[in-house]
């Protein structure tokens, strides 16, 4: 009954709001006054929005069986995301046995992370100017072809164009995700559901290799690839029947097909995919192919320096038609979540890269055991990712939430390079639990101060920049860090002996090193790995600490007090709530 009366009361006012409000620009237009913008994208003041027109706004969200049915779907979704991503490690060596072929392992991965990568902009911008459900099943379908090619490859460079597929897929399928929670559910309560969500993705990426191990034994590689139709499927039907959004502002509704897909920019997506091929060619053969100083890989980089600023330069050039509106950067808040979780992420992608490796090789645990003292990291991630969501949405502010991780990661990222030969299980579970809770806790903050002070318009494309810096981070310091690892274990190594030379730590696998060298060196092999590693991990604790600079630089925005979901009618005339009750005043 009481939201029955604030709607009609806001219906009642909204009339002659509209009609105070042309008024009012006539009459500053001739006297000199300068207009007043209501795009929210551009105003950085709190609003402190009345009760009743929070209650008003919630009328326009989905409840009851089908608002949770959409949840389910969408965490389904994200299972399915994080599953494509991490299930094909454990099929590579039974892929190239099929293939008979190595020389594009590093490609079954490359390729995906690549067009993740290249087309976060796109389908940024995409989801902005068209209908949400429409985009997000078109990268449904996308995800869902690359992995029937994948599954049905008949040669090698087919599966790495399957890889492809799924990858602009992916890209499309984070962005929105979280484009329908934002229309799905209120600010305020959208870190909870976030939280699951990152709960869910953590968990599906490290069970997927365990689930991709035993696709590959008991059914065969396809199967890792296959696994994803039935669900894929699924989400795309539920997705259709679920899922209803408001119409788009005016401005975005009067373009034309034609006007729309001019403004994707595919010229600068072109030229971003081309920064992005020779960055990833130049990281694949650095150290391995070529040397990192040889002409070949300091050509790419260069080209992928000058293309990436002949991107931003067209960006600039090209103002809000442009995939990447560069007011976007200019907020605070995004510049802050971005450096966080480049950061973030890859801090615990290097970590989690050499990690199973120092379980094995170190510690000498099998691999299952190793995947089982993975479980530490996993837990207290999972529980920091639900209890960081609710809590946010309990107390309104995601800024200290940043803060403890920043200061809870580099801590135990420095404990962790401690670790030696002899350290206890008790400490190499606290100490990986440790960086995990951290983890868990800071997922949440960058995606959620982003919402916040950006529209719902403007918030995918906020999204967009998150995950373009989430993934293409980690495929950056993970290859410096093997450049680091590779240098310290010929340094550490080196002076064994012809029995452990050069030639040997590049041609053979750690394991091999430690089995070929004679029973009296094996224990100085131990040691030089194990400070290999250690040692790689220092750069852990610097992405770490640089991570404060966005975790303290983030603004105490709250989420209740700026809700950028203004009352449906009034956000679709671009008035705010403090229009409304300003003009009820003035009236009375």
């Amino acid at each position: 009954m009481a939201t029955t009366t604030i709607t009609q009361v806001e219906l009642e006012v909204l009339p002659s709001v509209q009609h105070y409000s042309a008024s009012a620009q006539k009459s500053d237009a001739i006297s000199g006054v300068p207009q007043r913008s209501t795009d929210r994208s551009h105003d950085e003041s709190p609003r402190v929005r009345p009760v009743a027109a929070v209650a008003a706004d919630e009328t326009r969200y989905l409840t009851g069986v089908k608002f949770w049915l959409l949840m389910l779907n969408l965490a389904a979704v994200i299972m399915l995301y994080a599953i494509d991503m991490a299930i094909v490690a454990t099929a590579v060596p039974a892929i190239t046995d099929h293939f008979h072929t190595v020389a594009d392992i590093g490609w079954y991965s490359v390729a995906f992370r690549l067009s993740q990568c290249g087309f976060q902009f796109v389908y940024g911008k995409a989801y902005k100017l068209f209908p949400i459900k429409n985009v997000f099943l078109i990268a449904n379908a996308f995800s869902f072809i690359g992995s029937l090619l994948c599954g049905a490859a008949t040669s090698s460079s087919m599966l790495v164009a399957g890889r492809a597929i799924a990858g602009i897929g992916t890209a499309g399928l984070g962005a929105g995700s979280n484009a329908m929670l934002i229309h799905s559910v209120p600010l305020r309560r959208r870190p909870t559901f976030l939280g699951l969500w990152a709960a869910i993705e953590g968990t599906s990426a490290v069970l997927a290799p365990l689930l991709g191990g035993a696709l590959t034994q008991s059914a065969g590689w396809r199967w890792c690839f296959y696994i994803s139709l039935p669900l894929g499927g699924a989400t795309l039907l539920l997705t259709y029947a679920l899922f209803s959004e408001a119409p788009k502002k005016s401005e975005v509704a009067r373009l034309t097909t034609k006007s729309k897909l001019m403004q994707l920019d595919p010229i600068s997506n072109v030229i971003l995919v081309s920064s992005l091929i020779s960055l990833f060619f130049a990281l694949n053969w650095a150290g391995t192919k070529y040397a990192w100083n040889s002409g070949t890989v300091i050509g790419l980089l260069v080209t992928s320096v000058v293309l990436a600023a002949l991107f931003g330069y067209r960006q600039y050039q090209q103002g809000e038609k442009a995939v990447l509106a560069p007011r976007i950067l200019k907020s605070r808040v995004v510049l802050t979540s971005l450096l966080f979780i480049t950061l973030f992420n890859s801090a615990q992608n290097v970590l989690e890269w050499y990690l199973p490796t120092y379980y094995q090789v170190v510690h000498g645990y099998t691999p299952a055991q190793s995947g089982l003292l993975m479980l530490p990291i996993l837990i207290a991630a999972t529980i920091g990712a639900i209890g960081s969501g609710t809590l946010m949405s309990v107390v309104g502010y995601y800024a200290p939430f940043m803060v403890f991780a920043s200061v809870t990661m580099p801590v135990a990222a420095g404990l962790i390079t401690t670790l030696q030969i002899d350290t206890s299980l008790a400490k190499l579970i606290f100490y990986t639990a440790l960086i995990g809770l951290g983890y868990g806790i800071g997922s949440v903050g960058p995606t959620v101060a982003v919402q916040t002070v950006l529209s719902d318009a403007d918030a995918t494309l906020g999204i967009a920049v998150l995950m373009f810096g989430s993934s293409l981070g980690p495929a950056i310091t993970i290859a410096i860090a093997q450049v680091i690892f590779t240098s310290e274990l010929s340094k550490n190594l080196g002076g064994l002996g012809s029995s452990v030379n050069g030639t040997s730590i590049e041609s053979n696998g750690l394991t091999q090193l430690l089995t070929q060298a004679p029973a009296s060196q094996r224990h100085d092999v131990v040691e030089g790995i194990d400070k290999s590693i250690t040692h790689t991990w220092y750069l852990v604790v610097a992405l770490a600490c640089l991570m404060a600079f966005g975790g303290f630089g983030a603004e105490w925005r709250s989420l209740k007090k700026d809700d950028p979901a203004e009352s449906t009618t009034a956000r679709r005339e671009g008035l705010t709530t403090a229009d409304i009750g300003g003009l009820q005043s003035h009236d009375t």
